[in-house]
């Protein structure tokens, strides 16, 4: 292994940056998430920087009556277009941030799909993982096994009979933006502007689409890169699923473990590129007014694009990997926990391949083994806790530095990519 440390050293030099080491945390698990469910190069190619965060919706006190579920009290959040209940020991910022992401994503779901709303959906907002669970069976009416089993892959989760969402706070409230709400939401208007042929929508385009609505959240492009580059590891690993294995809920459902994560990837970089190719301000809108009148995506593609659903579908795999530089690699994000630390992810790596991640500073050296996904890919995050100067982040095997990314850390702000 010394070889490998001279070699990361020098590295080093010829990067103009100081030489130490520091640490990564864990990769997030790979068990999908039902109905909500979420790299770097040797260059590091320009990373999406986060906006400034948006000026607080002044929050209205609400005198409007809550609810109980079983023994859990929800506080009414007194939202105009929908029916928002929120446990009350979620409170103070957790309780504005609530506030302004749902007004804000309401908006622009309907937006979207050019459509306005004929209901008003239901949003339960339970505080805990245990209340959440609560939720699944005292307003859905689940089963035990049908309980334990969303409980476990979900952190929110849509029952279109009911028309109501759940989520789960604690799982989804360290990751900035919020963006459960948003694929819901998504999932309710889908279920809407669709009638009456929501026969035609295929679950990778009805899943898809939710996904990317969660990945263009202002704010929220580290959840894009992902899309992006996963998308392409699947295609470096071969383990990309055809768009006719992911057409029915049930199909999907079926998939599970690393792969029920990695279909929403897919699907929603396939959604991405359909949108694109349709163009126009509103392209999901013009598609579901097609289906709406009984055209089915591959008629409606073709009507709107000029070209052939079959040579959309056979030109995915290249599409994907065209659009990023080939792997092995890292690409350097914006870090999820709001405007703090820095995130990045390793794609293009052989499946399961084990590697040694290597964070080297002025004052620290450390590093991590890891085994990636069998898609070639692993997401990690460094901390904001870190001391400033110039970081390189190095993957190697054995001996080899297989690839490396350099980023600077200035103060206590977040994290800068250069």
């Amino acid at each position: 292994m010394r070889a490998a440390v001279v070699a990361l050293a020098a590295l080093l030099i010829l990067e103009s940056c100081a030489a130490p080491i520091a640490t990564t945390t864990s990769t997030p698990s790979p068990a999908a998430t039902l109905a909500s469910a979420e790299p770097r190069p040797s260059v590091t190619p320009e990373t999406p920087r986060p906006p400034p965060a948006p000026t607080a919706t002044p929050f209205p006190q609400c005198t409007s009556p809550g609810k109980v579920v079983a023994d859990i009290s929800l506080a009414n959040l007194c939202i105009p277009a929908a029916d928002a209940f929120i446990e009350t020991s979620i409170g103070g910022a957790d309780l504005q941030a609530l506030f302004d992401q749902i007004e804000g994503d309401l908006a622009e779901v309907q937006r979207e799909f050019a459509w306005t709303l004929r209901g008003r959906p239901t949003i339960d907002v339970f505080a805990t993982n245990s209340s959440y669970t609560t939720g699944l069976v005292h307003v859905f009416g689940y089963s035990g096994a049908t309980d334990a089993f969303v409980a476990d892959n979900s952190v929110s989760f849509f029952e279109p009979d009911l028309r109501t969402i759940l989520v789960d706070w604690e799982a989804v409230r360290e990751r900035r933006p919020i963006a459960a709400i948003r694929h819901e939401l998504t999932h309710y208007v889908t279920l809407e502007a669709c009638a009456p042929r929501c026969d035609l929508v295929p679950a990778w385009l009805n899943e898809g689409q939710a996904r990317l609505a969660e990945a263009t959240i202002p704010g929220g492009e580290w959840r894009l890169v992902r899309v992006r580059y996963e998308a392409a590891s699947m295609v470096a690993t071969k383990t990309l699923f055809p768009l006719s294995a992911l057409v029915s809920q049930i199909q999907w459902n079926n998939i599970t473990s690393w792969g029920g994560y990695y279909k929403y990837q897919e699907a929603a970089r396939a959604t991405e590129l359909l949108r694109g190719d349709i163009g126009g301000t509103q392209p999901m809108a013009q598609l579901y007014d097609r289906m709406r009148r009984g055209e089915d995506v591959a008629r409606a593609y073709a009507t709107l694009t000029g070209r052939t659903f079959d040579s959309f579908v056979g030109g995915l795999a290249s599409r994907f990997a065209d659009a990023v530089p080939a792997g092995p690699a890292i690409v350097m994000t914006p870090g999820p926990q709001a405007d703090h630390g820095l995130g990045y992810l390793l794609y293009g790596f052989g499946s399961e391949e084990k590697v040694t991640v290597r964070l080297v500073g002025r004052r620290i050296e450390e590093w991590e083994e890891v085994t990636v996904s069998p898609q070639g890919a692993q997401f990690s995050e460094i901390a904001d806790r870190y001391p400033p100067g110039t970081y390189v982040l190095a993957v190697t095997s054995g001996e080899t530095v297989i690839a490396s990314a350099r980023f600077e850390k200035r103060g206590g702000r977040p994290l800068s990519v250069e």
